[in-house]
């Protein structure tokens, strides 16, 4: 079975532009802030949402806070095991017996692994967190 971990998220809106997402993460390269994941979305033709999870929050909290770039911090759950039918399904189903109702979700599989993305309501992550036994 998946492992599950809780970890914080950050959102920050850019131009919908080429070269937007590129100036964000080389400025994230150059101070060395390593990301476990990130999720970006056109909005409309000139807006754009950038989520990214990074391996150390209080630095990207520090630096989009002091530079006016941070939107909305939260928490969701990653999940990372061994790529197999249904590697989910389990953990969706102790969601569900929860009460739990996702929000949205992203998983991918590369090498043999998987690695999936919740995001669940702010007031499930409690209840979230005890069914994916997540710390």
């Amino acid at each position: 079975m998946a492992k599950a971990q809780r970890v914080k998220f950050f959102k920050i809106n850019l131009e919908n532009k080429p070269g937007a997402l590129l100036k964000i993460l080389s400025e994230l390269k150059a101070k060395n802030m390593g990301l476990s994941g990130l999720w970006g979305f056109a909005t409309r033709s000139e807006q754009a949402e950038l989520y990214v999870v990074p391996k150390n929050p209080e630095k990207v909290r520090s630096l989009w806070t002091s530079s006016g770039l941070l939107v909305e911090e939260g928490t969701g759950f990653w999940l990372k095991g061994t790529d197999r039918t249904g590697a989910l399904v389990a953990h969706l189903a102790s969601l569900a017996d929860a009460g739990v109702n996702i929000d949205a979700i992203d998983a991918v599989a590369v090498s043999g692994k998987f690695g999936s993305f919740i995001w669940v309501a702010p007031a499930d992550i409690e209840k979230a967190a005890k069914a994916l036994g997540a710390k």
